[in-house]
């Protein structure tokens, strides 16, 4: 299938979703919220979450090599999930909701491939990190600063292997691939409370809060290897 096709069917597919997503969700006996959080916990269920734009800009941030700012017009106030086999999940988060608790952190900022349905196919698909959002919902204009990963790290491989290097200043027809929760540093101390150091820890988007938080609050093993064994208690976290 041609890079063309693909991004078609793509966008038409999350277009389709977005416009009818309750005779969607009803057909497929769409979960409640906690139900969906239950699932994750038991299951390490993990989303995708997607973004669709009728049109949109990326322009160089002055003076800052590698720094965009990606503005997407025509984007609905929801964010769209789904999730892998075998769970097969479809549900939606309200915008400024998921935007306030997906953890766009300068330190490790959730991935995300764009895919432009119009663009020529030198220049249709890049993975980005994601960071600042913005959402008007009165004009639903959603706004990012980006950087294009030069090795892209997505978490569905097809996007890393289509990912071009650069794209058009002005585009029609989007969507945004944004990847599940990036991973946190996790603060290793003693019983006193004396900091030893950090390790990375994976997070999950709970959908009982809304946010991304800790997989599992159990890091002491390897708070341990990493820094012996008085620094088996967490900071706070």
């Amino acid at each position: 299938m041609s890079k063309k096709a693909f991004a078609a069917i793509a966008f038409l597919a999350m277009a389709l979703i977005t416009v009818s997503f309750g005779a969607l969700a009803e057909e497929a006996e769409e979960p409640e919220v906690g139900d969906v959080g239950e699932l994750e916990a038991e299951n390490n269920v993990t989303f995708m979450f997607v973004q669709t734009a009728a049109s949109g800009t990326l322009v160089p941030v002055d003076g800052v090599e590698n720094l965009y700012t990606l503005t997407l017009v025509g984007v609905a106030p929801q964010t769209i999930a789904f999730s892998d086999r075998p769970e097969r999940i479809v549900v939606q988060v309200e915008m400024q909701q998921f935007l306030d608790g997906m953890c766009f952190e300068a330190e490790n900022p959730p991935n995300a491939a764009i895919e432009i349905l119009e663009a020529d196919e030198e220049e249709d698909v890049a993975v980005v990190e994601l960071l600042d959002p913005v959402y008007d919902n009165e004009t639903q204009t959603l706004q990012y600063n980006v950087s294009i990963l030069e090795e892209p790290d997505h978490s569905y491989a097809v996007f890393n292997e289509r990912a071009d290097q650069s794209l058009p200043e002005a585009f029609g027809p989007a969507t945004l691939f944004i990847d599940d929760c990036a991973d946190g540093w996790w603060r290793c101390c003693t019983l006193d409370g004396s900091y030893c150091g950090k390790i990375r820890a994976g997070r999950c988007y709970n959908w009982g809060h809304a946010r991304c938080e800790w997989c599992t609050y159990d890091h002491g093993d390897g708070c341990t290897n990493s820094y012996g064994s008085q620094c088996e208690y967490d900071c706070g976290n």
